[in-house]
């Protein structure tokens, strides 16, 4: 088993033993990004915003020294992932020009990040997240509004759920959820399911049957929750409350145990469900909320 599965799914166990889910974590002090101001992705975000920094920066201990400073002493560092193509042997050989053929396979690596404020000696200001006048709630409107070719939603009922056979999200009435900001991340969840159609994303969780409690079906659980996530985070308002918090973390510990590569693989396909959603959009994730510079 690769090593850097084992390093990122231990420490998402660790933080649902202590009581917490990543993925639910609010997104203050702005999207976890490396000192260059790029955006981290997938799991990534939520190890990092997990850790409790205000800064949204995060640097390498040699980054850290190349800019005139240092990591404070004592302080301990969070593991990130990338992926990295490598090459290798087919067998074969290319019949037009004689050369073996070679197939790129990606490997998952990882390597140990500081936030901003564990730095000393660095002289580096950030602004917070430039806020429109526009209030969190509309911003997730013009987010499911602005898709499009949009989903179809009808709101009737008592239960939320996509259908993969009529290709349509059924909600509750609006007017039944405890809050908007309750409402709009069950929409999120579910516009999340809809990206897996044949299509569109084409994820097995959605376009295979999956029974209740099956492996496929968790994972596309997990997917539509982190999903959920990312849109949450990009609208600005906070995740729902999970009701049965004690038994959600226990089987999530139990499966990610079971299965190193869920946790980081489920944040993949979410980062693209949420990547689908944003730039169908005539006004992109960047254009919905200021950056952080």
């Amino acid at each position: 088993m690769n090593r850097a599965y084992s390093i990122i799914t231990d420490r998402i166990i660790g933080l649902l033993e202590q009581g917490t889910i990543p993925w639910k974590k609010d997104w203050k002090g702005g999207i976890p990004m490396n000192i260059n101001g790029h955006r981290y992705r997938g799991i990534n975000v939520f190890t990092l915003l997990s850790a409790g920094y205000s800064s949204p920066y995060w640097l390498t201990f040699n980054q850290a020294k190349k800019m005139g400073g240092k990591i404070k002493q004592g302080e301990h560092g969070v593991p990130v992932v990338f992926w990295k193509l490598l090459e290798r042997p087919t067998g074969e050989t290319n019949e037009e020009t004689g050369e073996p053929v070679v197939k790129r396979v990606p490997f998952l690596r990882y390597y140990i990040v500081f936030n901003l404020a564990q730095t000393e000696g660095i002289d580096l200001k950030y602004e917070a997240s430039v806020l429109s006048d526009t209030s969190p709630i509309d911003m997730a409107e013009r987010i499911v509004n602005g898709i499009l070719v949009p989903p179809v939603v009808r709101h009737e009922g008592s239960r939320a759920y996509y259908s993969p056979t009529v290709d349509e999200i059924v909600l509750p009435p609006v007017d039944s959820f405890y809050s908007m900001e309750g409402y709009y991340s069950t929409r999120f969840h579910e516009t999340v399911h809809w990206t897996g159609h044949k299509t569109r994303l084409n994820r097995p969780g959605v376009t295979e049957l999956a029974m209740f409690g099956s492996e496929k079906y968790s994972q596309e659980e997990l997917v539509a929750e982190m999903g959920a996530a990312f849109l949450c985070g990009e609208a600005g308002i906070s995740q729902r409350v999970i009701e049965n918090q004690a038994a959600y973390i226990q089987g999530w510990t139990r499966k990610f145990r079971d299965d190193k590569k869920m946790v980081v693989m489920a944040a993949a396909q979410a980062q693209k469900a949420a990547d689908f959603v944003l730039t169908h959009n005539p006004e992109k994730s960047e254009n919905l909320r200021g950056r952080i510079r």
